[in-house]
């Protein structure tokens, strides 16, 4: 899956994900519910408060959909079992919001193992914007526009709560899209909680 540009400039990686994602959810006898994408303007507007463009294929997928239905799984973390929903534009800044408010109180927080020399040290960077969470953002995709200098502007991180630790995911967002649509089709029943 790559990042094909169209006229206009449209990402299309996004898009042919949701497509596949449907066809697993149906061949379950279930509906992948997504919203209504952004309009332009509310995505320049995020880019202003935000402080940085955001990366296109990224950009795309909120202009497409802005989010899934609570619980309604949209990703999944290569080896990882869980499944993650995509937040909207606005839940996105408010669990970037909520990390930031947080941040002071584990200034002294030491992970249980070193972190990737990709991403940077501490528990919150102003440029780490969660883009899915599950439990409450107890786990959560963060795409990261302030790597380390081992690592890449784009590049795919996960917070995971209880023991906190920031792991490294995937270089960017079209190779993040790949690895979860194949970890998706190892075990869609899985994926999909279907017990």
């Amino acid at each position: 899956m790559s990042d094909r540009q169209l006229p206009g400039g449209k990402i299309v990686a996004f898009a042919k994900y949701v497509e596949k994602l449907r066809l697993i959810y149906s061949s379950h006898d279930a509906q992948l519910n997504l919203a209504k994408g952004n309009t332009e303007t509310a995505l320049a507007k995020a880019e202003v408060r935000l402080g940085f463009s955001l990366d296109p294929g990224l950009r795309a997928a909120w202009r497409i959909a802005d989010g899934s239905e609570h619980e309604v799984r949209v990703f999944l973390r290569p080896g990882f079992l869980t499944g993650y929903d995509f937040l909207s534009l606005v839940s996105a800044e408010k669990a970037r919001a909520r990390m930031e408010r947080v941040s002071p109180q584990y200034v002294d927080y030491v992970e249980p193992s070193p972190r990737d020399r990709r991403i940077r040290d501490g528990w919150y960077q102003s440029g780490w914007l969660p883009f899915a969470a599950f439990g409450g953002n107890s786990l959560t995709l963060i795409q990261d526009y302030a790597p380390a200098d081992g690592g890449k502007v784009g590049q795919i991180i996960a917070f995971t709560h209880d023991p906190d630790e920031i792991s490294y995911v995937a270089p960017d967002f079209s190779t993040f899209l790949r690895l979860s649509l194949n970890a998706i089709k190892d075990d869609p029943e899985e994926f999909l909680e279907i017990f």
